[in-house]
């Protein structure tokens, strides 16, 4: 086994010399020659190489360049490619093997993306026995950073690693407790990457798409939304770039994902805006979601593109060919429309009408009702108020009832589950836990009944638009005819778990759990309820 790399990030007052000298007086050395690096990390824009404890970067010393597969360590490769001929971009790209099938389910769609850039001199030192054998080796490197494209480098500072010798594990430890007792290092996790994105000011895993507040209960309710809102506004900032440059399809989905939040923290955190600012910004942002809406179709049935083949029997599969050409085409022509929807003055202007309201101090004398309350209260309260209406509208669903009203009581679920995602640090954990996983049970159950028959419609008009639009061979109808046909018998098979699915969600240990989490009136009046407050 394969003692781990120790990593150490020197204070600002060692020097290189300084730690040389300390070095020295302490153990025998001699020294390699000093060694340059250019090197730059990659990962997608959500750090999911990270989060699955990998690394992946390019160096590069004259003409040779090497991708290098490491853990978080940066150290001991698990793969190596010489001179690649083209760097990866999607999962597909990577180069066959281990790699490929380790990076490639972590990417799923996303794209690589250049993170930070390196340059350093690397000092390498080697401690020495009696016998004037290597027994450790002790890299201490000088570097800068920069964002890539950048013309700014930054400097990184001193680090210090200790690469160990199978073998002279005494002699490791006994350096270890040197720079720990007398130069008082202590050791980091984190490599390179974290050194060089902490001198650009960044750190790892600096963008998430998912929710992590954490609120006091005696917060005032309206600052905790101007807290929430200005946290998604940042999310959907963060994604226009990536979704004007088209760098993968994610970059828009979180962007919506983030605006259908923002909506729905709008209308669900009642009573902490005044009336004419609620209206204010209601329907530019449900433009913003109508306005990407047809990118993302084109999105989706592209990233669903394969599926709907291998669905089919081999000996159609082809046929669906030039509705994948379709596809490819509208989605690039509803791109550029949404690059010019993103680029308007009308979009612009929102974000940043949007963001001052946010960052303006919350008034003294609100004329919002709920402005000053204890947000444990307003959160607890809405929370029971939507899974009442929840429960009411789940239990009226029978098997002959429309389909519009599962989709109404999808639409319900996901409220209760946004509320539950923006408030859940106000409660125990693993409770709330419980109620999201029972949740999405329900939620996907939904989701998938709406997402069959959405689908199959969208392929009945996108055949009629091929047939208008031009000559489309019969056996590509047929194919489609065949792909909503399929679609349609998944969504009933949805419809018959339906019963289920709700029996998870409406079970003793979920609804013991809303009534003792959240406050509400004993005896609530069913009849309002029902009327959509």
């Amino acid at each position: 086994m394969i003692t781990p790399v120790s990593n150490y990030q020197l204070p600002t007052e060692w020097s290189l010399e300084a730690c040389l000298h300390a070095l020295g007086d302490a153990f025998p050395l001699d020294s390699d020659p000093d060694q340059g690096l250019v090197c730059t990390y990659f990962d997608t824009f959500d750090w999911r190489l990270y989060k699955g404890g990998e690394l992946l970067r390019l160096e590069q010393e004259g003409r040779e360049r090497h991708l290098i597969w490491s853990g978080l360590d940066d150290a001991n490769p698990r793969q190596s490619l010489r001179n690649p001929e083209r760097l990866p971009v999607f999962a597909p790209d990577l180069p066959p093997g281990a790699m490929a099938e380790r990076l490639g389910p972590l990417m799923a769609m996303r794209a690589l993306l250049p993170v930070v850039e390196v340059k350093s001199r690397m000092v390498i030192l080697r401690v020495l026995d009696d016998e004037e054998k290597t027994v450790l080796r002790i890299v201490l490197e000088e570097g800068q950073a920069r964002t890539p494209g950048s013309a700014s480098w930054h400097p990184m500072g001193l680090s210090l690693r200790l690469m160990p010798v199978r073998g002279y594990n005494e002699e490791l430890a006994e350096v270890k407790r040197f720079l720990r007792k007398k130069m008082g290092l202590r050791e980091c996790p984190e490599g390179r990457l974290a050194a060089a994105l902490a001198a650009l000011g960044r750190k790892p895993l600096d963008y998430s798409s998912k929710l992590d507040f954490h609120f006091s209960p005696d917060q005032r309710a309206d600052a905790v939304a101007r807290q929430i809102h200005l946290h998604l506004l940042n999310t959907i900032e963060a994604n226009i770039p990536g979704v004007k440059a088209a760098t993968d399809s994610e970059f828009l989905h979180d962007l919506r994902v983030a605006v259908r939040r923002t909506r729905s923290a709008l209308t669900q955190i009642k009573g902490v805006f005044e009336a004419q600012d609620l209206e204010r910004f209601k329907g530019r942002l449900a433009w913003v979601g109508a306005v990407t809406g047809p990118t993302r179709d084109m999105d989706v049935y592209l990233l669903g593109f394969d599926g709907y083949q291998n669905s089919l029997p081999k000996a159609f599969r082809k046929d669906l060919e030039p509705l994948r050409e379709f596809l490819i085409a509208h989605q690039a022509s509803e791109q550029q429309t949404l690059v010019n929807r993103i680029n308007s003055p009308h979009f612009r202007g929102l974000l940043k009408e949007w963001r001052e309201f946010l960052e303006a101090p919350p008034p003294q004398s609100p004329g919002a009702p709920k402005a000053r309350k204890k947000i444990a209260k307003v959160a607890g309260r809405r929370i029971y108020r939507v899974y009442e209406r929840v429960m009411i509208e789940g239990l009226m669903i029978l098997p002959n009832t429309p389909a519009e009203r599962l989709h109404e009581l999808r639409k319900e679920c996901k409220k209760l589950r946004y509320l539950l995602e923006f408030f859940q640090s106000l409660y125990p954990k693993k409770k709330i836990k419980v109620l999201v996983k029972a949740l999405k049970v329900l939620l996907d159950n939904l989701g998938e009944f709406q997402d069959y028959e959405v689908q199959a419609l969208k392929l009945r008009e996108l055949a009629h638009q091929m047939v208008a639009e031009g000559s489309v061979p019969a056996d590509t109808l047929l194919a489609m005819g065949m792909l909503v046909d399929g679609l349609l018998r998944r969504q009933q098979q949805a419809r018959e778990q339906f019963t289920e699915c709700f029996a998870v969600f409406s079970g003793r240990e979920v609804s013991d759990l809303f009534e003792t989490l959240f406050p509400h009136k004993p005896k609530p009046d069913l009849g309002e309820l029902g009327a959509g407050s």
